[in-house]
């Protein structure tokens, strides 16, 4: 995760990738109901993450190291920042 965590530092960062994590993950189930608007979903989901990461980073996502791997990092730091929302931090 410390490696993950520093290649999001940003607010901008963050705020792409709390609406961006979340609609890549919802966009999954969607596939196999309707796979277009899944594929749409997943598609701009990940796109604003990308975009983020040039934008406010300056960076490439961290999946190109492990796509796997920094997935599941991906989901564990949106709930991370989702708790530090909710503490108001």
């Amino acid at each position: 995760m410390a490696f993950y965590r520093s290649q999001h530092t940003t607010k901008g960062i963050r705020a792409t990738h709390l609406v961006g994590i979340p609609g890549a993950a919802a966009a999954l189930p969607i596939l196999a109901v309707r796979p277009k608007l899944g594929a749409k979903v997943f598609l701009a989901s990940w796109l604003l993450q990308v975009a983020g990461h040039r934008v406010f980073e300056g960076n490439s996502p961290a999946l190109s190291r492990g796509f796997f791997t920094y997935q599941f990092c991906g989901l564990a730091f949106w709930c991370e920042e989702m708790g530090d929302l909710a503490a108001g931090r």
